[in-house]
């Protein structure tokens, strides 16, 4: 009967002030809101409108500080009329989200704990940076409204000292979200402090607000807004005093609550009204009421007036309230925002309300039988009602109601539950999990977990309202668990506004992928404008502008934005410095997928394979441009979805080192390069992934070429990014040995205790031929050679059916080869020969197609030479051989005595011209096939080359022989300085090749270069400091000429690193001290040796009156062996020890590194001798002349085609025209 009661009484009051709310909306009169002197007289004049700022003073009594916006008004103002004052008048733009804090005055103490504070300060600066949010408070200097007040204090504080460094600086200040934080107070709290009785004659005036006394309420002055209402407009009724006075009704006359805290209180009111306006849609405004309380009543005038445009549109904005303690009249405010279905966010653990709240709804979820509400729940909840509230023992009506609002609010939370909505959000602030600096995830949670299921066309709309909050506040999390994951069923659009956001939003890269993952297409998105868009409208361009425009492009980067044209002509220009590969953008085909329009196979699987196209395409695009954009994250987001992610990881890999020397700064080029190897790592670890699995699939994505790169092949990529690491992994050196060796595989026959090796039999081979027939496979290494089944083997029910595969396969397989061996063959004599005698590829497929034998199968004699001597490993070591003889003959040339022997001296250098000349043509084929190969250190060798068989053929063998300069020192000099050059030349171009040699070779190249140049220059200045001064002491009066230097620097200095000669330190040939008979001899000494003022030292006569035979004598002395002991402990004890040290720690550090580049080298040297014919030098003529043959027979035989397809054409043509005429 208890419970029936209270709770009549709850829905009675909630119905009383519902009418009274309702009531309060009827105007007067319509107004008119086009003038604007007019709608300002219509506030000051209807509504007793008073405006300005609110000047608060200081701690030094001062009021210069900023004031803050206020509107003094009656409490029955139109919520209309208000919203546009606060649009014109303060200039508030429409909110994202509002967010009123239900607190009280009474109970405001709500953090102990200082850590607790400052973790809920950052998440309420997250939340008021990341959108347009409004705060709504009491505005008042206490309790949570104080704390974010402060918060709100430090953010102001922040973005001043910012901005006044950017203005310094020069730059303008960045633009950030308003700060809105509405403080909404009753005009009886404050009147003790503020006077607005001066105003009253002018409407819109500054007013200053005095610092608080003690125990005296005042505003808080880091609100950025103020709504002040008047407690008791005109002519109004007596009804607030009955309010009042029931507040402490049956207390004993002591207030239970402050009435600001009351529920029914001119304030709570008030905000209640303004708050509803706020989140409810104006149809519903006009049509719904809350649950218990009838349709306002309304007048013609107060129609007129609720018709009239809002200026923030006619959709209502979403809001979530924030509770932290509260009294008995905050708990039936809760309970109204839960009937009009408003969420909460309930700060668990400050006490009070928010406790007792909590405890029911935990209660309630754990137990859901109803005895054990009725007898144990309702119980407790008095209790603690009465623990937090002592004065309402004597008051068992006010307590029950309370005890029944707070079961009617877990009653409809849990009923809303059902329907999969939550309106009850619990962060428990002494909870480990819950952190408040995720106080902005919690509001955002709050809100899309009370959304109602829409249909039809306002899903799109709620889904863009809610990503856009998401992406506002970015939580990719609750986009996913909360907007894609909260009904399967539902297929949302994702709209270009919503990815523009992504892409060019701070961190918002989730949300890409998380778009990515809703089946966004991307080549309808990624129009050739819409690139130009996502580059002009980035927030950072400086990177692009810095490495891209100014360091690639070589432009200014002046201009604010890239022009239209910067897609086609400038990208194509960046990636083609970067990456080598041309024409990687096309605006037409990014126009005309982005259409739909697909050029090609039009039919149903065409149009397929060309979106699939397309959208690969795209995101190559995007990649690109969050690549050149220092967008690391993203570009590593749209590259895991890729279906090409070693090529891409190696194109991003190769840009990201190649931009990082255009950073000036040293830290951002060390970030570069990081970012650079973390894309290595990744291709890495996908090509180990694909080859444990699949290595056949391995073998053919690494020589697949692809149009899209330039048509180079993967490895061919990963060589150029000069990807040591990835050229070295197991895969690829496994593909660069199959490519060595060809279509061959060496054997090994026991052959007692000596084994061949490699080299012998394949040279062996290659010059004898027969013993190709037991030292040879030809298959791939690897491989077993291909064998047949015959019919025999094949069960008798299958014999018939399978009689056909063997011919297919056999085609198939040979058509492989011949691909495959045409590949490595180039232009080399036997193939010419073959095509001569088998015709074209056509011919040979058909030919095979013809094969029905197993024995058919088997390569002739003559094709298996072919295939030796077009293996690259043939080729080298055949090279090599040839290389060992030349350097016989050039050896014997130059130890030939004299001038030589004329036709050795010919046949050396015919050989060394067909070297140069075959080095020369592969140089220019790498120069217009535009491969990855190095190409300067081929230019370099043909111009040495070029230069020794200049001067070879023109002092040796012209000079000595046609002319007689009888030049024979410069000629031998020549001869032999070439010698030199072409055995060091064995260093870099055959030895690489080996295992052993090749390492070994890297190590000493990084010693020489490193650590032996250190050497010397340490040596250096030991050398001239130590030589010049030994010189000088031993020799005090030799000339100033060249012998003395020659003395100083070579013999003294450099030579003594390799020798101790101290002959001239024991020895004194004549006597080197001057002997002067008298004073004045000895005074005028030094005039007299330097002939007066000219100090030329060269009068002998004057050396010899002082007793000096010569002035190139010797003085040995103590301080002479003083100066060369000290130089040779530093030179040849402390700098040998040090370079040998150094050589030592170098060798460990590089010992793996030299391995990696080892294999890195390999390929170069596979790859070269793959394209050389299949003759070495000087026997590679005949390779030339037979492809000049060739060259000519295509073109005669191509010139003969085109005649006979015109003479075709010509009688097709009269044919029909005798056809037309008859």
């Amino acid at each position: 009967m208890l419970a029936s009661t209270t709770q009549d009484t709850v829905k009675n009051a909630t119905d009383s002030v519902q009418k009274e709310l309702s009531s309060s909306e009827t105007l007067p009169r319509p107004l008119s809101t086009e003038n604007p002197d007019e709608f300002y007289n219509i506030i000051q004049q209807q509504y007793r409108g008073i405006w300005g700022k609110l000047k608060f003073e200081d701690s030094l009594g001062d009021y210069s500080g900023e004031g803050r916006p206020f509107l003094y008004v009656d409490s029955n103002i139109e919520l209309n009329v208000l919203s546009q004052f606060m649009a014109k008048e303060w200039k508030l733009k429409a909110p994202n989200l509002v967010i009123p804090i239900l607190s009280a005055i009474s109970r405001y103490k709500l953090f102990k704990n200082l850590k607790m504070i400052e973790a809920l300060k950052i998440g309420i600066k997250n939340a008021a940076n990341a959108s347009e949010v409004w705060f709504i408070t009491n505005g008042l200097d206490l309790g949570l409204p104080q704390l974010i007040g402060s918060s709100f204090r430090d953010e102001t504080s922040l973005r001043r000292a910012d901005d006044a460094w950017a203005i310094q600086m020069g730059r303008d200040p960045k633009r950030r979200k308003a700060l809105v934080l509405i403080g909404i107070v009753c005009d009886d709290e404050i009147k003790g402090f503020i006077d607005f009785k001066s105003a009253q004659e002018k409407p819109k005036k500054d007013v200053k607000v005095t610092m608080r006394k003690r125990d005296q309420i005042s505003l808080n002055s880091d609100h950025t807004h103020f709504i002040i209402i008047r407690e008791q407009s005109i002519d109004s009724s007596s009804m607030d005093d009955s309010l009042k006075k029931n507040v402490t009704i049956e207390t004993g006359g002591k207030q239970l609550e402050k009435i600001t805290d009351a529920a029914d209180s001119a304030t709570n009111r008030f905000r209640d009204r303004f708050e509803q306006f706020l989140h409810q849609e104006r149809s519903q405004e006009q049509t719904t009421s809350p649950v218990g309380s009838p349709p306002p009543a309304t007048t013609d005038a107060a129609a007129v007036a609720s018709n009239k445009s809002n200026p923030w549109g006619d959709d209502g904005f979403p809001m979530v309230c924030t509770l932290a303690r509260g009294t008995p009249g905050t708990i039936e405010r809760v309970y109204r925002k839960i009937q009009n279905e408003v969420p909460i966010v309930v700060l668990k653990g400050t006490g009070s309300a928010t406790d007792i709240i909590a405890f029911a709804y935990e209660e309630i979820c754990a137990k859901i039988e109803k005895d054990y509400e009725d007898s144990y729940l309702k119980v407790e909840l008095t209790r603690r009602i009465l623990d937090d509230y002592p004065l309402l023992r004597n008051n068992n009506v006010k307590r029950n109601e309370i005890r029944d609002f707070i079961m009617s609010i877990v009653s409809i939370v849990k009923k809303k539950e059902q329907e999969n909505r939550k309106f009850l959000t619990f962060v428990d602030i002494n909870s480990a999990t819950a952190s408040l600096n995720d106080f902005h995830k919690f509001i955002l949670l709050a809100l899309l977990q009370s959304q109602k299921m829409v249909t039809g066309s306002k899903v799109n709309i709620q889904l863009k309202r809610n990503l856009l909050l998401t992406l506002d506040w970015n939580l990719p999390d609750l986009a996913l668990s909360e907007i894609f994951q909260r009904d399967d069923n539902l297929r949302y659009t994702i709209q270009p506004e919503l990815f523009d956001k992504a892409i060019l939003g701070k961190k918002l890269e989730p949300f890409v992928d998380l778009f990515l993952d809703r089946d966004f297409v991307l080549h309808r998105y990624l129009k050739s404008d819409k690139l130009i868009f996502l580059f002009n409208n980035a927030k950072d361009k400086e990177f692009l502008t810095t490495t891209s425009i100014e360091g690639i492009l070589g432009e200014t980067g002046d201009e604010e934005e890239v022009k239209k044209e910067f897609v086609e002509q400038g990208l194509n220009t960046i990636v083609k410095r970067l990456t080598d590969i041309s024409h990687f953008f096309s605006k037409h085909e990014m126009d005309c997928n982005a259409m739909g329009i697909y050029f090609g196979d039009k039919s149903d699987k065409g149009v397929q394979r060309q979106r699939i196209r397309a959208e690969k395409k795209a995101l190559r695009h995007l990649i690109i441009y969050a690549v050149l954009m220092n967008r690391h994250q993203l570009a590593k987001i749209l590259w895991k979805r890729s279906a090409e992610p070693i090529p891409l990881a190696l194109i991003c890999y190769m840009m990201f080192k190649k931009l990082a020397p255009y950073c000036h700064e040293s830290y951002q080029r060390t970030l570069i390069e990081k970012q650079a190897k973390e894309f290595s790592d990744c291709a890495v670890g996908v090509l180990d992934k694909a080859f444990n699995e699949d290595s056949m699939r391995t073998f053919e994505m690494l020589d697949e070429k692809h149009v899209d790169w330039s048509h180079m092949a993967t490895i061919e990529l990963a060589y150029n990014a000069d990807n040591k690491e990835f050229v070295a992994h197991a895969a690829c050196q496994k593909w660069v040995t199959r490519q060595f060796y060809g279509e061959i595989t060496p054997r090994e026959l026991p052959w007692g205790l000596f084994k061949c090796p490699d080299s012998i039999k394949i040279v062996s081979c290659a010059v004898l031929i027969f013993p190709m027939w037991f030292w040879i496979n030809f298959s791939p290494i690897g491989q077993a050679p291909p064998t047949a089944k015959k019919a025999s083997d094949l069960p008798p029910d299958a014999k018939k059916g399978s009689q056909p595969v063997p011919k297919i396969d056999q085609a198939k397989k040979s058509a492989e080869h011949v691909g495959e061996v045409n590949i490595r063959q180039g232009s080399g004599i036997f193939q010419r020969i073959r095509q001569s005698f088998q015709g074209d590829h056509r011919k040979l497929q058909k030919n095979t197609l013809d094969v029905s034998k197993p024995d058919e199968k088997k390569m002739s004699h003559f094709e298996e030479i072919q295939v030796l001597w077009s293996a690259p490993i043939t080729k080298f070591y055949t090279n090599f051989v040839a290389y060992l003889a030349f350097l016989f003959f050039f050896t014997l040339a130059v130890m030939w005595p004299s001038c030589g022997n004329l036709l050795l001296d010919c046949i050396v250098w015919f050989w060394a011209a067909s070297i140069a000349f075959e080095n020369t043509r592969v140089a220019y084929e790498k120069y217009c096939s535009q491969s990855s190969l190095p190409l300067h250190q081929a230019v370099l060798e043909v111009m040495v080359q070029t230069i020794f068989l200049a001067l070879y053929l023109g002092v040796r063998i012209i000079g000595l022989w046609n002319f007689g300069t009888c030049h024979i020192l410069p000629a031998k000099a020549i001869l032999g300085l070439g010698l030199i050059y072409y055995y060091y030349r064995i260093l870099f171009i055959f030895l690489p090749i080996s295992p052993k040699l090749g390492p070994m070779m890297i190590r000493l190249q990084r010693m020489i270069m490193d650590d032996f140049f250190t050497f010397l220059q340490l040596f250096v200045i030991f050398m001239i400091s130590s030589g010049v001064a030994i010189t000088a002491v031993l020799y005090p009066h030799h000339p100033l000429n060249l012998d003395l230097f020659t003395r100083a620097f070579v013999f003294r200095g450099l030579m003594a690193l390799f020798s101790s000669e101290m002959l001239d330190l024991k020895k004194q040939d004549n006597p080197c001290t001057i002997n002067a008979t008298n004073p004045t001899e000895k005074e005028y000494a030094c005039l007299r040796l330097s002939q007066g003022l000219s100090f030329s030292y060269d009068n002998a006569y004057a050396y010899q009156r002082y007793g000096i035979p010569t002035s190139k004598c010797n003085q040995p002395s103590w301080i002479a062996w003083f100066l060369l002991i000290q130089y040779f402990f530093l030179a040849k004890r402390f700098l040998t020890s040090l370079l040998t040290a150094m050589f030592g720690l170098t060798g460990a550090r590089v010992q793996s590194q030299s391995e990696q580049i080892w294999m890195y080298n390999r390929y170069e040297i596979v790859m070269e001798y793959a394209k050389r014919p299949r003759l070495p030098p000087p026997f590679v003529v005949i390779s030339y002349i037979v492809m000049v043959i060739k060259s000519g027979i295509r073109r005669f035989i191509q010139e003969m085609e085109d005649f006979s397809n015109k003479e075709k054409k010509g009688s097709d043509t009269c044919r029909i025209r005798t056809q037309h005429n008859h």
